[in-house]
């Protein structure tokens, strides 16, 4: 079991592709984690078992799950059979326009069943295949093609369980929801300035302790677990694409001192930033070395 689990632990860390792909056919349990990814478990054969935020899910062939990052679960393989294992990096997320405003929907995670929606099942199993597809092919553009269907899956799958909410939920539900949506909205825009909860209680119109529960109900985690996340996204595109010192990077961050950073950065991305900078410094060269190689 071990050798299995470190193996992925590793391809989440080390890969230099945005999205890996795992065939899993191991009878191994994977003991509670969870990752910086999101993760997207497709099962070919067999059943998979998993325990996600304190409740069973039984995962049947043809069918998907989809685990936000952060979120902890618990793996329970069948003696045999075969799955698919996504692992997609969080700049893929927030690459994408409007993603930032509807990944609550994603917690604590996305279970598409044959019982269920069989078009929607259809047509994002079709787009995960095509990302399988261009993986095994390995020509030029491979990693960008990869990213394009996925991207498209998780777009299709954001609008379904928008449209999924709109109607099954109650006019007043409805309007908390776009209330919230505007609050998340606002948080990713202006993460690097001190937000407090009272303050975007203040924002939303409700009180403290309505909007925390609220919150939490809707985005399925803290506003403070949501605000350190956006915080943690912009502190990763600075390192990534800005050639600027690490201290500033903090402080752009909002952050008041490199030692809060480096232990917050940490906390979150299991790296120092340096680190963290450095491995996607690394992750380029090797790209270009491997787009030259192809030419």
């Amino acid at each position: 079991m071990e050798e299995s689990y470190s193996s992925l632990r590793q391809l989440d860390h080390h890969d230099n592709s945005p999205i890996r792909v795992y065939l899993n056919q191991e009878p191994d349990d994977y003991p509670a984690h969870w990752h910086r990814a999101y993760e997207i478990i497709m099962p070919v054969s067999g059943p998979y078992n998993l325990m996600v935020d304190n409740d069973h899910y039984e995962v049947l062939p043809q069918e998907i799950i989809v685990i936000p990052s952060g979120v902890v679960h618990e793996i329970f393989a069948p003696e045999s059979g075969q799955r698919y294992i996504f692992l997609i990096d969080q700049s893929v997320i927030y690459g994408m326009d409007g993603m930032t405003s509807v990944q609550h929907l994603f917690y604590p995670c996305v279970h598409l069943r044959l019982d269920g929606d069989q078009e929607m099942l259809q047509n994002a199993s079709a787009d995960l295949w095509r990302a399988i597809r261009e993986r095994e092919k390995g020509e030029a553009l491979r990693n960008a093609a990869m990213v394009a269907w996925v991207s498209l899956f998780l777009i299709r799958l954001g609008r379904w369980l928008m449209q999924r909410g709109e109607g099954n939920q109650k006019d007043h539900r409805h309007d908390m929801s776009e209330v919230l949506l505007d609050v998340y909205a606002y948080i990713a825009e202006h993460c690097a300035e001190k937000l407090t909860l009272e303050g975007m209680a203040a924002y939303s119109g409700y009180s403290k302790y309505h909007f925390a529960r609220l919150f939490r109900e809707y985005a399925g985690m803290s506003f403070y677990e949501f605000y350190m996340r956006q915080r943690i996204r912009l502190c990763r595109h600075l390192l990534s694409e800005m050639d600027m010192p690490v201290t500033e990077v903090a402080f752009r961050s909002g952050f008041g001192s490199i030692a809060t950073f480096n232990r917050v950065f940490k906390q979150y991305e299991e790296v120092t930033p340096t680190q963290y900078r450095r491995m996607k410094q690394t992750r380029r060269r090797n790209e270009g070395a491997g787009t030259q190689s192809e030419q």
